[in-house]
């Protein structure tokens, strides 16, 4: 004899899904953010890197985006300074997978990029590995960035590279920073780079772009060993 209080089973599998029904559900976002949600600020984490360096790509530290010769500076991870063209109509900039025009490109991004194809005058695809504002934690829009923090180095000049702009620093703690000069250096500055000699113990004022490269701002004082 079949007991009264006893469901049907095809009622009892109903209100089995209708009681999963009232449960909350977890989810769990998989997409990566967009360079605009990194740029203002609202993600950090792994998530807004991309660290996966492709077969022939060059990556390295953007120092400055000279909008006005449509060329982009950079210094790779050997330390030698980059100078990348781009073209602002056929150039693509790419982040996790979506495109971006040139402007997005910010001083201070990591980026990758394939060498210049022969015969073509400029990058097809560069592609930011982590924006700025993922690297620094810094919440800020692109419209209103804040003035950079600035760093005192002082130490010995080891290598003068004239050709790369570039030059490099041993300071007292024993690691060696390799300093970029930009294009648009004070005249006075460029006099200093230029008589610059190995021995010479120098005082800079610069904004590190990597743990081992400063974008000069100012020669403060240089002399003779």
């Amino acid at each position: 004899m079949k007991s009264s209080n006893s469901l049907p089973p095809i009622a009892l599998i109903a209100g089995l899904f209708a009681f999963a029904g009232c449960m909350p559900i977890e989810t769990t976002r998989t997409d990566r953010p967009t360079l605009d949600e990194v740029r203002a600020g609202s993600v950090r984490g792994p998530s807004a890197q991309d660290t996966v360096l492709r077969p022939g790509e060059i990556a390295g530290d953007v120092t400055e985006v000279n909008r006005s010769r449509q060329e982009l500076y950079l210094v790779a991870d050997n330390g030698q300074r980059q100078v990348v063209p781009f073209d602002y109509k056929l150039s693509r900039v790419v982040y996790h997978g979506r495109e971006y025009t040139v402007d997005y490109l910010e001083a201070g991004d990591r980026v990758a990029y394939l060498p210049t194809p022969r015969g073509r005058s400029y990058i097809d695809v560069i592609r930011i590995q982590e924006p700025v504002q993922a690297r620094s934690g810094a919440r800020f829009a692109r419209s209103d960035p804040p003035r950079p923090k600035t760093d005192i180095l002082e130490g010995t000049v080891d290598r003068v590279d004239a050709n790369l702009g570039v030059f490099d620093v041993v300071p007292r703690t024993g690691r060696r920073i390799t300093v970029s000069v930009p294009y648009n250096a004070r005249q006075s500055d460029v006099e200093n780079f230029r008589a610059l000699r190995r021995g010479d113990v120098v005082r800079i004022e610069g904004e590190f772009v990597s743990p081992e490269n400063l974008h000069l701002l100012a020669f403060l004082s240089s002399r003779d060993r």
